[in-house]
């Protein structure tokens, strides 16, 4: 399928069903055509979910109408990962809060907007760390980080 079967009406019947935000507008689509590298392709939209139902809703609009969707968190991929012809979908804004934290298990549950070091700080009491040390830990999200197996030096 080519990257746009979908009209303006069936991207703005999107827009009205989503609790976040979604964007087809030039300026959007110009802030998020970027990332930390030397790429650059303009998105079709980019969408700010605001709940796990609006990442369901994002995925199957996609998957009906052959659309790519773009995982993004802040946007420090340094090989052009978070940008493309498809839907940015920026994860930092609202997908954002640590959930749990189970130190006897040394685990957590996290949003994948969550960024490195907050979550660090937040594990300092138990004396634990989120270990990978990417060279942009107070930008770098969780969810960018698994991502794309971003690890840093260790």
């Amino acid at each position: 399928m080519s990257a746009h079967t979908c009209t303006s009406a069936d991207l703005d019947g999107l827009a009205s069903q989503l609790e976040g935000e979604f964007h087809c507008h030039e300026t959007m689509r110009s802030l998020y055509a970027t990332d930390a590298s030397e790429y650059q392709e303009q998105p079709l939209a980019m969408a700010l979910p605001r709940t796990e139902g609006d990442l369901a809703q994002l995925v199957a609009f996609a998957r009906r109408h052959g659309l790519g969707l773009i995982p993004r968190a802040a946007g420090t991929s340094l090989a052009g990962q978070v940008v493309g012809p498809g839907s940015v979908v920026d994860v930092g804004r609202h997908l954002n809060r640590i959930l749990a934290v189970d130190a006897p298990r040394r685990r957590g549950r996290v949003k994948p907007g969550v960024v490195r070091n907050e979550l660090n700080l937040a594990l300092k009491p138990y004396r634990l760390f989120f270990a990978p040390e990417t060279s942009t830990p107070n930008r770098a999200m969780i969810g960018g980080m698994v991502g794309n197996n971003s690890c840093g030096a260790n």
